[in-house]
């Protein structure tokens, strides 16, 4: 099945109608290469009014079709689910470059940790920042 047939799917099984806005959001998302700032996908949808990025935002997080990021105090947008694996973001705190983690010992480790508290772990969210290896180059140069 197709991004776009999922996502028709996700709509039409919640009662929401496709409309031109909503694909064009969704294709900015499913486009992008890291999580956006909301204001980005307005700025990169010139097509459709402000507020209704946000609204489409907010209805698409309702319906689980993106995840929130925090980043400092930055909330940023991406697509969840059925569109992307799940995964986790290092961030480099000089040069905001951001990363994907996709990595299975980390899983079981976050499993193992919610396990030995007594939980069976729904969902979570890891967020890591430092120095990359570019800027941690730089950095030590220029002491």
């Amino acid at each position: 099945m197709s991004e776009h047939d999922k996502f028709s799917t996700i709509l039409k099984h919640n009662h929401v109608s496709m409309t031109k806005p909503r694909l064009a959001i969704f294709r900015v998302l499913l486009d992008a290469k890291e999580p956006l700032k909301n204001g980005e996908i307005a700025r990169l949808t010139p097509s459709i009014d402000r507020a209704s990025v946000y609204r489409t935002l907010e209805l698409f997080a309702l319906l689980n079709i993106t995840n929130t990021v925090i980043r400092g105090w930055t909330p940023l947008t991406e697509l969840a689910g059925p569109f992307r694996a799940h995964h986790h973001h290092i961030s480099c705190t000089e040069c905001g470059t951001t990363e994907n983690i996709e990595d299975g010992t980390l899983e079981d480790v976050l499993k193992l940790v919610a396990s030995k508290k007594g939980y069976q772990l729904a969902e979570h969210s890891v967020e890591l920042t430092g120095l990359c290896s570019s800027c941690k180059e730089t950095s030590s140069r220029n002491p």
